[in-house]
């Protein structure tokens, strides 16, 4: 895992004075340093939070690949499917978060500060490290739904018991809310709450969709075992010799 994370530290480090001109302008008011190291440190860290964004993908091949060789070729292939979907849905969270979850928080943030006669001045390691999480934290929430239904698929859990436990799940997301939250306002705990309570229905739908999967798996894999125990012969008696 450290050579995916070294690699992808190396594909992002040349554009990390970028990414931090970028995530700079979506405060929308200019970043300061307050010490002569800040800026050079928070490139690097930029840097290597984008490398573990892009060696997320890696990370799930790992696993896949230390996982792989204990399974028969259909779970093979099931497993594969569920680690593509978890980098894609880890990629969309953190995209829902850049384009609509971040620009809302730090909006509101900053012009709650200005209405009340304050004036900015953002620390540009605070400020990064604030929306570098935000990002990473959005990543992997979006993850639920892909969790929920990898676990029905295995028939660890079923659906039933997801739709069952709702108001528990609105308790557990309101505290996970609070807790993965960069700040504990209630609009940004709102902004995480929120999504995770549809990230949670959709969860239930694909934990449904696993367990249509794990039933044609199984009715596959019975009907086989049928043909085969046909197309075995049938086996002469053995007499008291032969025992």
């Amino acid at each position: 895992m450290l050579v995916w994370l070294a690699a992808g530290f190396c594909l992002s480090f040349p554009f990390s004075e970028k990414a931090v001109a970028f995530l700079g302008k979506v405060t929308g008011t200019a970043l300061v340093f307050t010490t002569p190291t800040e800026a050079f440190w928070v490139t690097l860290k930029t840097a290597f939070t984008g490398g573990l964004v892009l060696a997320f993908p890696g990370f799930l091949y790992e696993l896949w690949s230390f996982i792989a060789p204990g399974l028969y070729k259909s779970e093979r292939r099931s497993l594969l499917l569920w680690v593509g979907g978890g980098t894609l849905f880890f990629f969309t969270g953190v995209s829902f978060s850049f384009f609509v979850a971040l620009p809302t928080a730090l909006s509101f943030l900053v012009h709650f500060g200005l209405g009340e006669g304050l004036r900015a001045f953002m620390s540009v390691d605070r400020t990064i490290s604030f929306e570098t999480r935000f990002l990473f934290v959005f990543g992997l929430i979006f993850e639920l739904p892909v969790v929920m239904g990898f676990f029905a698929e295995r028939g660890i859990v079923s659906s039933a018991f997801f739709r069952s436990h709702r108001r528990g799940a609105v308790v557990a997301n309101a505290v996970l809310a609070s807790i993965l939250s960069p700040t504990q306002d209630f609009l940004n705990m709102m902004i995480m709450f929120v999504p995770l309570l549809l990230l949670y229905e959709g969860g239930i739908l694909m934990a449904r969709w696993g367990e249509r999967r794990r039933k044609r798996h199984l009715e596959r894999e019975a009907r086989e075992g049928m043909a085969r125990g046909l197309s075995e012969p049938v086996g002469e008696g053995r007499g008291v010799g032969d025992r």
